[in-house]
């Protein structure tokens, strides 16, 4: 038997000697992106620094808010962002003068730093500072929309994500959510490192200065419909819920207990998920064996599936379509997620203590077994690193 902490031991080792050990990293801005590019360094090992205004970082206003019982000796002013802990986890918090950022020791001492220029109270704050640097903005330093104020729906729009969400007729639905940053600072990631992976090997002159458009980042998600509309070419109209031309059926359907994702592409997918359901009028219909034509069917077919569903548990429903070999998929609803046994197995979500509590939020989705990353953590309260941060 082991002794007790003994895995944790190992695991904070493993953390410890992770591929961004000994590498700085600074956020001065603080926005989703800047803090979700920083946020993958730190759950593999880099020393994250936030500088922060004295008000602390936009994050830390974001919803969903934790339930907080608050006592006579802490009094918090104000709710604690959930989304903040998300994103900040295992990362130093300092208050820091974003007139004079060339002054602050963290900066000084930075293999990178990351901002969003219009959180900056002016545009040269970073004039002169002699390290690498990357901007996070909605679109870009330069361009036709460089001065313009982004957000995730307007990315939606403009990068043709949003046109085909939504009933057939009316406007479209805004997806809701930060995903639109948060593929912004993956991105942004991904450059980030790549140039100090560069610098490692030489190849690179220093300091370099990466710009990141959170526009073109998510555009790279629909790079047809951009080229098809630069071009001039019609686009796809919208057809309704659960309708993404060309592969039908393809959605996600209540059942009579949970909810069961459907994907059935080829004709012997389909005829599988036909004899599932006891769809007998549809299953020799040779014209169905093509995906188009059935998702020009919709209309007909899609009331005898959501019937046939309705008679059915999900569960049920899919392990008898493993068997068959239908891509079928269970799909949990917000409370059942943490119960998930694939999701506990694969540490799918993590224990993020903030202030005077605890809640689970979603691990990191990149994982290297050599050097597994950091599953949770403590966030640092507004400043907490202060003193520290003055001995740099």
């Amino acid at each position: 038997m082991q002794p007790e902490n003994s895995a944790d031991r190992s695991t904070e080792n493993a953390f410890q000697s992770g591929p961004f050990a000994g590498l700085n990293i600074v956020d001065v801005s603080g926005t989703v992106a800047t803090s979700y590019a920083c946020k993958l360094f730190a759950d593999y090992g880099a020393t994250v620094t936030n500088v922060e205004p004295p008000r602390g970082f936009p994050t830390r206003s974001l919803k969903p808010f934790l339930p907080t019982q608050l006592s006579a000796t802490h009094q918090q002013q104000r709710p604690i962002s959930a989304m903040h802990g998300y994103l900040h986890c295992n990362k130093a918090s300092v208050v820091g003068d974003h007139n004079n950022l060339a002054a602050e020791p963290a900066v000084g001492a930075a293999d990178l730093v990351v901002f969003d220029p219009k959180t900056l109270p002016h545009t040269d704050s970073l004039a002169d500072i002699k390290v690498n640097t990357c901007a996070i903005s909605w679109f870009g330093l330069t361009g036709p929309y460089a001065q313009y104020q982004g957000s995730d729906g307007a990315i939606y729009a403009l990068s043709g994500f949003m046109k085909g969400i939504g009933e057939e007729a009316g406007p479209p639905i805004i997806p809701s959510g930060v995903q639109a940053q948060i593929v912004g600072g993956l991105s942004a990631f991904n450059g980030a490192l790549g140039h100090l992976l560069g610098q490692l090997m030489g190849n690179l002159e220093q300091p370099f200065a990466l710009d990141n458009s959170i526009l073109e980042a998510n555009m790279c998600l629909t790079d047809l419909l951009a080229i098809n509309a630069f071009n001039k070419n019609p686009l796809p109209p919208r057809m309704g819920i659960n309708r993404f031309p060309p592969t039908y059926p393809l959605g996600i359907w209540p059942c009579k207990d949970g909810w069961l994702g459907v994907t059935a592409l080829t004709p012997s997918q389909w005829k599988a998920f036909c004899e599932l359901l006891s769809l007998d009028d549809f299953t020799d219909v040779s014209f169905f064996n093509a995906s188009v034509n059935r998702l020009a069917s919709a209309d007909v077919i899609e009331p005898a599936i959501i019937q046939a569903l309705a008679t059915y548990s999900a569960e049920e429903l899919f392990h008898k379509g493993q068997a068959l070999r239908i891509p079928l998929a269970r799909v949990p609803t917000m409370e059942e997620l943490f119960a998930v046994d694939q999701y506990v197995s694969r540490q799918a979500f993590s224990s993020i203590s903030m202030h005077d509590t605890t809640f689970l939020a979603p691990s990191i989705p990149f994982r290297l077994f050599a050097t597994p990353p950091h599953f949770g953590g403590r966030v640092a309260a507004l400043g907490e690193d202060n003193s520290t941060q003055a001995n740099v």
